[in-house]
């Protein structure tokens, strides 16, 4: 008699972990498998806005200001902090313009990664080192890309800058 029953408690043990064991397992853990929501999907999309261009020589303003339209396409990366930005600018000093490149997004604050040197139109158009950062408003839905170039020549240092503000449509 005392064998049967502690065969039979032992069974009852094991079905009871069982039963426990396939209803942890079964359940699914909140947040556990949902994807990570990828930030940049609030970025992706075409901006359309304004330009400015300047050209300076040594901080005085070299040429007159020049302004249009520009437009900005926001694509998602190769990698999850990377967006792609096309830029086309109307009415530039060379005439429209497209400029393509790849920036590190962090948070709401991008850097151009890919382009690191740029031309400033002069009457002998001079090479130059350039650099651009911009920002995100989300609330706002506005795009800001600011860029700088500067070459020297002849001791002479040149500086051209543009602005762009733009609302996503």
């Amino acid at each position: 008699m005392a064998k049967s029953y502690t065969v039979r408690s032992f069974r009852q043990l094991l079905l009871v972990m069982l039963v426990m064991g396939g209803l942890t397992t079964a359940c699914k853990k909140s947040g556990g498998s949902d994807p990570d929501i990828d930030l940049r999907d609030q970025y992706v999309g075409t901006y359309v806005g304004t330009y400015r261009n300047s050209i300076y020589n040594v901080e005085d303003l070299y040429d007159e200001p020049k302004a249009g339209t520009a437009t900005a396409t926001i694509t998602k990366g190769s990698n999850p902090k990377e967006i792609y930005i096309q830029l086309v600018t109307t009415g530039d000093r060379t005439g429209d313009r497209t400029l393509n490149v790849t920036a590190d997004l962090d948070g709401v604050n991008f850097a151009v990664i890919d382009k690191n040197t740029d031309t400033i139109p002069l009457p002998r158009p001079a090479d130059s080192d350039y650099s651009a950062t911009g920002v995100f408003d989300p609330s706002t839905k506005l795009f800001s890309y600011s860029s700088v170039a500067r070459a020297t020549r002849n001791g002479a240092q040149y500086k051209q800058t543009y602005e762009i503000v733009a609302t996503k449509k």
